[in-house]
């Protein structure tokens, strides 16, 4: 049977996942998942589009793909670092160039019922600075996160997130209706080097950094409906839960409450307008609740610098509010809102073309700036483009292109005056000298900044 080669299949795909790549782009969810949504912007909640990929996006969907199979890989070219004033400090992260594929497959049991499976990544942070990058809390050529000299060394994260989605959809209300539900399995990596001059703010120093690739599991659901309220309008929605993973014991001293990186819920709506026979439009809306994930929500300055003092700081010596804490710092990211808009044009029986749009609102404030050139999620704007070639009624080719534009992001680095104020304490100064010490560091700004390129290549077989 077609649909248990491509559970085989799947697996195959899930093992080429484990290897992958980082995506930061909705703030390290992925703008879109399918080759064809990704030249409309992201967006299709209720244009399933003749692709199983849908499922990514609306469970729903693959009511209305038939029987097929669908494999897309992308190269994400992504460019990100840092700037400084003050203390001056300078870096651009390395690793510049990741593959990342999908693959996903419908079967039409029926004219009512439909099963699929999809593996896809979701996004990721990938950053990987030299061990001469200039340190954002010394300027000293010794790692981007050193405190002090042989503290640093090579630093970054590398997070990577899988997906396996086994799906099934019914359609009521003689087809005008979907409904569909996906069973979500994730797999996650990390793996995070040169913070060992923050030992002073964990609770755990040894499980803090630079140790072995980790990984965590868990589980979750996606729902999804589809209606079409005319034959030129449909309307589709879906939900996400927040995924519960495994802990990330290795960097139990890191992540907020011992090693937890949850997958935060989001949910999406939107419409199809079909405004002539040849021409769709589509509108959706996304909600990502990255604020309610402690690791990647909670304040990192705020927290860690709670008194000014590192080894000492935690918001004034609360240690739950450490790194690993049971209220650890975080991110400081907040709720990120997308629209996504797109267009698609078929200019020929064989041939498709798409445009599109993605803004969200960017995650990062200033006041988190400096722990987040570990992973600079700043992205904004998104414009895509893309095309469809049927080579005949069994097989097509698409392809798509994504550019975002550089965004930076600002904000004060209180960490050089802290590290001084710190140090004059420890060589007997008083405070009132130590502050005096910290008040002559001059006043020092943090600028990261991400633009990115994405192109994205797939091929379908319908049977």
């Amino acid at each position: 049977m077609v649909f248990k080669r491509s559970l085989i299949a799947a697996s195959v795909a899930a093992t080429l996942f484990t290897a992958g790549a980082a995506h930061a782009t909705n703030g390290y969810f992925s703008h879109g998942f399918g080759v064809k949504s990704i030249g409309m912007g992201g967006g299709g909640v209720a244009l399933p589009n003749d692709s199983a990929m849908i499922m990514a996006t609306n469970p729903a969907g693959i009511t209305e793909t038939g029987t097929q199979i669908n494999f897309d890989v992308s190269w994400f070219h992504p460019v990100r670092g840092y700037d400084q004033t003050g203390v001056p400090a300078s870096a651009d992260s390395g690793s510049k160039n990741f593959y990342i594929p999908e693959f996903s497959t419908s079967y039409a049991i029926n004219d009512a019922n439909s099963v699929g499976i999809a593996v896809y990544g979701n996004g990721g942070l990938n950053t990987d600075y030299a061990p001469n990058a200039t340190s954002l809390a010394t300027g000293q050529a010794a790692g981007a996160f050193a405190t002090a000299p042989g503290t640093g060394g090579e630093g970054g994260v590398n997070l990577k997130q899988m997906f396996i989605a086994p799906t099934y959809a019914h359609k009521f209300m003689d087809g005008k209706l979907s409904v569909g539900a996906s069973l979500l399995f994730a797999r996650q990596t990390i793996q995070v080097k040169g913070l060992n001059g923050f030992g002073g703010f964990s609770t755990d120093p040894t499980r803090l950094t630079s140790n072995n690739v980790d990984s965590s599991t868990g589980w979750g659901g996606k729902i999804g409906i589809l209606y079409h309220a005319t034959d030129a309008l449909a309307l589709g929605g879906s939900y996400q839960t927040k995924m519960a993973m495994s802990r990330f014991s290795d960097y139990s001293g890191l992540f907020s409450d011992g090693g937890k990186f949850d997958i935060p819920a989001t949910w999406t709506v939107g419409a199809a307008f079909r405004v002539a026979p040849a021409w769709t439009l589509t509108a959706d809306y996304q909600r990502i609740n990255y604020a309610n994930v402690a690791a990647i929500g909670n304040p990192s300055t705020a927290y860690l610098l709670g008194n000014g003092m590192p080894g000492n700081g935690c918001a004034g010596g609360d240690t739950t509010k450490c790194l690993g804490g049971s209220n650890g710092a975080g991110f400081g990211w907040s709720n990120v809102s997308v629209i996504k808009l797109g267009a698609q044009w078929q200019f020929s029986p064989a041939l498709q073309l798409r445009a599109g749009f993605n803004h969200g609102t960017n995650p990062v404030g200033s006041q988190d700036v400096v722990f987040n050139a570990l992973a600079p999620g700043v992205m904004k704007n998104h414009f895509t483009a893309g095309f469809t070639y049927a080579i005949d009624k069994h097989q097509e080719i698409s392809g798509a292109f994504m550019y975002a534009p550089r965004v930076t992001v600002t904000g004060a680095n209180p960490i050089p005056a802290a590290l001084t104020y710190q140090g004059a304490l420890m060589s007997g100064a008083t405070q009132a000298q130590a502050a005096a010490a910290a008040g002559a560091v001059p006043a020092t700004t943090t600028s990261i900044s991400m633009k990115q390129y994405e192109a994205t290549v797939g091929y379908a077989y319908k049977f």
